[in-house]
């Protein structure tokens, strides 16, 4: 690439980080309140514990579309935050939903486990697809696996647009004598889920965008 246009593109690079940091710097109180208060975005944010374990493809799992290891359930809770420090005071609030998975075969050859689940936040239906990647951290705690598990959603009622799931798990690697709900001592398990979901905007928003 010529050194000119080269140099033209790095400028433009930083015109658009500064032109970012000031609008950032720049943003009122209130435009943040407007984040969640506006109703175009909803954003739930709880905790899984498994509850059921059923091994190898079931009839709920034929619906996943891949070699299915395991079908599980899981109940979902609401979580509390410290304010002060954004850490977690309450990982087990109150009930707000729950989900079944059906999850494929993990090796440690192909970290990644795919990942088919039908539930419900806040009464809310939701259908997910997607993937869990082993993370390449190890808790000093035998019997955890790390994961990052995204995916998108589908399934939703008529007011929403659509939406995805990101989570950050722990799963505890199950034994044949233990049960589902087995856990380690001091590590919450198995996940802090984040779920967006965006609503289809007002019907005056669209007619003037398009």
């Amino acid at each position: 690439m010529p050194k000119k246009k080269n140099d033209a593109l790095v400028l433009l690079s930083a015109v658009a980080v500064c032109a970012c940091s000031a609008a950032d710097a720049a943003r009122p109180e209130s435009a943040y309140a407007d984040e969640v208060r506006a109703g175009r975005e909803e954003i739930h944010i709880f905790r899984t514990t498994r509850t059921e374990q059923t091994r190898g493809a079931t009839e709920f799992c034929a619906a996943a579309g891949f070699e299915v290891a395991s079908e599980d359930r899981y109940e979902l809770s609401s979580i509390e935050l410290d304010p002060a420090n954004a850490r977690i005071a309450n990982s087990h609030s109150r009930p707000v939903g729950d989900f079944r998975a059906c999850l494929g075969r993990f090796t440690r050859e192909r970290p990644v486990l795919q990942m088919y689940a039908v539930g419900t936040t806040a009464g809310i239906p939701w259908t997910f697809r997607g993937e869990c990647t082993l993370v390449q951290a190890a808790p000093p705690a035998r019997g955890l696996l790390p994961f990052n598990c995204g995916g998108a959603l589908s399934g939703l009622p008529e007011q929403y647009a659509g939406g995805f799931v990101s989570s950050s798990t722990l799963s505890v690697a199950l034994g044949p004598d233990q049960p589902p709900d087995a856990y380690v001592p001091g590590y919450l398990s198995t996940s802090v889920v984040t779920l967006r979901l965006w609503r289809k905007p007002p019907a005056e928003d669209a007619a003037s965008s398009s």
